[in-house]
């Protein structure tokens, strides 16, 4: 009986440490990401405000008949559609990576929900780790399926993006609504971005809720 006791508490206790030690992780991931993310959002900004100042100029060259002027602008148009382009690849491929990340702390938590569930004796203790469990399973479903979605509407961006800058150097004019459709991409990526850093901040609070129910669960241990 007392051998079962033993090895019921080193099970709890190796399960703790290794959520703890994983949530500490996810809390540095997250402090980068929102890093990140604020860098993310300032550079998006400032690109699109800049890619519409040239579409204005692009623009009045044509009214005006500046047939040089309007190549230069154009060029230019041209040069940051691309950009944006290789950005969003970017970002489908970070998409990617937070999707497996997700994937990763769901298995956390399920491990140590299934040692919770061994362990379970009936105690005030126990029933609040349950509840804590059912709470955290609920949260790892919501991101990764948030996560997933991310990546889905990132994807269908970047598709569009390159059909855009096809349909452009091809149409000297760059006329049929390019420019509009490609700023509508840009002000998506942006609201994106915004979202996504609420979402890491958010995070970030909850990995900070886990780390305190870790270290309870020590001192408890």
């Amino acid at each position: 009986m007392k051998t079962n006791k033993y090895l019921a508490a080193t099970l709890i206790l190796v399960t703790t440490l290794f959520a703890s030690a994983q949530n500490t992780k996810e809390t540095v991931q997250d402090h980068r990401q929102i890093k990140m993310g604020s860098a993310q959002l300032e550079r998006d900004t400032k690109e699109l405000e800049s890619f519409k100042a040239d579409v204005l100029e692009f623009q009045t060259a044509l009214e005006i008949g500046d047939t040089k002027l309007a190549q230069k602008y154009r060029q230019g148009i041209l040069n940051a559609m691309e950009r944006e382009i290789q950005q969003t690849e970017g970002k489908v491929a970070r998409a990617k990576r937070e999707v497996v990340q997700s994937s990763l702390e769901k298995g956390t938590n399920r491990r140590e929900n299934r040692s919770n569930r061994r362990t379970f004796e009936g105690t005030r203790d126990d029933r609040r780790d349950i509840r804590r469990d059912r709470r955290n399973t609920r949260d790892d479903r919501r991101d990764k399926r948030d996560d997933v979605a991310d990546r889905n509407e990132l994807e269908v961006r970047l598709e569009n993006q390159k059909a855009l800058h096809e349909s452009a150097k091809a149409d000297e004019t760059l006329g049929n609504g390019i420019l509009e459709k490609f700023i509508t991409t840009m002000n998506n990526d942006l609201l994106e971005t915004q979202e996504e850093l609420r979402e890491d901040k958010d995070e970030l609070r909850e990995d900070r809720r886990e780390r305190r129910d870790d270290r309870r669960e020590r001192k408890e241990n």
